[in-house]
């Protein structure tokens, strides 16, 4: 049992202990005091922080922080005290090459406009260790910067990641600005002391933890180079693409959300085949790796782009990308397989080509009709490809380079394709040719790495 408690069980105190219990309680009654002011001034912030435009809190203002003066420690700096000049809170450290940097622009600043601008150091390492720093700064290079030394609440009220941190209070209380040291020039301070701050490049508070691009804060402008790839759905994004363009309209890059593996191979050996010259169908493409339920079922998101000079190599790119981080590995070959031969084989008893705008009728099932108008010979070989009956791919073997317009009443099978195709002079043979496929495997366990020669 302790002295005190003896002293009360007993009904008396103890000669000089009531001394001892005043000073006690006396420190009690401080400390209780001063943990009520740092709590009401960090209650009255945001959980996020004060951010730009939003007013000071009063707490804030009337906190009593650490100070350093000049040649030793002082009084507690608050910042009502500088309340209706234009405040500057400079966030650094001892160890910020950048931070000390930017001390003798600081200095020439705070000398030229002493009057209407109020520039406090804002530091949280150790107090001895900020204060010798700072006076070492003060004999070798005479800056006497009015500081915050030890901070706590000033760090959680404008909470960043990096260093320098520039946070510009205007002459009303309100924040103005959030900037990094590109922002620390006389022409925006001059535009700050006006009460202006929409000059200002406000600084990003991003994560560097996490991808870049899972912040929102982080800028797309100028991106020269990205690549993302992601395994599983991803709830709130459509399945689909989006195409990526620079300024000029030319298209730099892709994005395919909730997609498989199948549509993204397709969709780059159609646009590598069509800029040879060549159709390409869902039906050239071959999968020879373990698990063919996995590559049609498994859903990924993918995104590519590149600067502007490769957009001509945009899917060329794109395909080296995935087959170096995908699940899986795409090539050309030429292969001899079953297809039909879309042809022309007599003059035709209907005319081919009629004005009008261009459109496509879906046929309905198996005996649907196929009504196309004005359209390249092209879209009537994917029509016929995608009929139901249908597992070949369609050859186009026409040479016909003018728009067409076809209506084919029944579809259910070849026979009747062929009897709607004939009046316009043109059939579907069954062959056996050589033609280009996208062979598609499994990724190799070990990638195949460069090696210098």
């Amino acid at each position: 049992m302790n002295q005190t408690t003896m002293a009360i069980v007993k009904g008396r105190l103890r000669p000089g202990f009531y001394d001892r219990l005043l000073n006690i309680l006396l420190f009690f009654l401080l400390f209780t005091a001063l943990t009520a002011n740092r709590v009401a001034a960090q209650g009255t912030r945001p959980a996020s922080g004060i951010t730009v435009g939003q007013a000071v809190p009063a707490g804030v203002w009337a906190y009593p922080n650490h100070a350093f003066l000049t040649d030793s420690l002082a009084s507690p700096i608050r910042l009502n005290a500088y309340r209706g000049k234009l405040i500057l809170l400079d966030f650094w450290a001892t160890y910020c090459v950048p931070c000390i940097a930017s001390f003798p622009k600081m200095k020439s600043l705070q000398q030229q406009y002493q009057h209407d601008l109020q520039i406090i150091l804002v530091n949280n390492e150790p107090l001895a260790r900020a204060s010798a720093f700072l006076q070492k700064r003060k004999n070798e290079h005479g800056e006497a910067f009015t500081a915050i030394v030890a901070d706590t609440l000033l760090n959680r009220t404008f909470p960043h990641r990096t260093i320098p941190h520039y946070v510009w209070i205007g002459r009303d209380g309100r924040v103005l600005a959030i900037t990094g040291e590109e922002e620390l020039e006389e022409a925006k301070l001059l535009q700050a002391l006006q009460g202006e701050g929409s000059a200002f490049t406000n600084k990003k508070n991003i994560d560097p933890a996490l991808p870049l691009f899972s912040s929102a804060d982080f800028p797309t402008e100028g991106l020269q180079k990205y690549s993302l790839l992601t395994q599983g759905r991803v709830s709130g994004l459509a399945s689909g693409t989006q195409f990526r363009k620079a300024k000029s309209g030319a298209l730099v890059g892709r994005a395919f959300t909730n997609t498989g593996f199948f549509s993204l191979y397709s969709t780059i050996a159609r646009q590598l085949q069509r800029a040879l010259g060549w159709r390409f169908s869902d039906q050239q493409i071959r999968y020879a790796g373990a698990s063919e339920a996995g590559f049609l079922q498994d859903t990924y998101n993918y995104e590519f782009v590149v600067p502007e000079r490769f957009s001509a190599q945009l899917y060329s790119m794109m395909l080296h990308d995935l087959n170096t981080y995908s699940p899986y590995v795409a090539t050309f070959k030429t292969e001899k397989t079953n297809c039909l031969i879309l042809e022309r084989y007599s003059t035709a008893g209907t005319p081919l080509n009629h004005d009008g705008d261009e459109s496509l009728v879906k046929g309905a099932g198996q005996q649907g009709a196929l009504n196309l108008k004005n359209v390249p010979v092209d879209a009537l070989a994917d029509r016929l490809e995608n009929l139901t009956w249908n597992s070949l791919p369609v050859m186009n073997h026409t040479d016909i380079s003018e728009r067409i317009s076809v209506r084919i009443s029944r579809t259910g099978n070849l026979q009747e394709v062929n009897a709607g195709l004939g009046p316009y002079g043109l059939r579907l043979r069954p062959a056996k040719k050589k033609i280009m496929i996208m062979l598609i495997s499994d990724q190799a366990t070990k990638p195949t790495l460069y090696k210098p020669r």
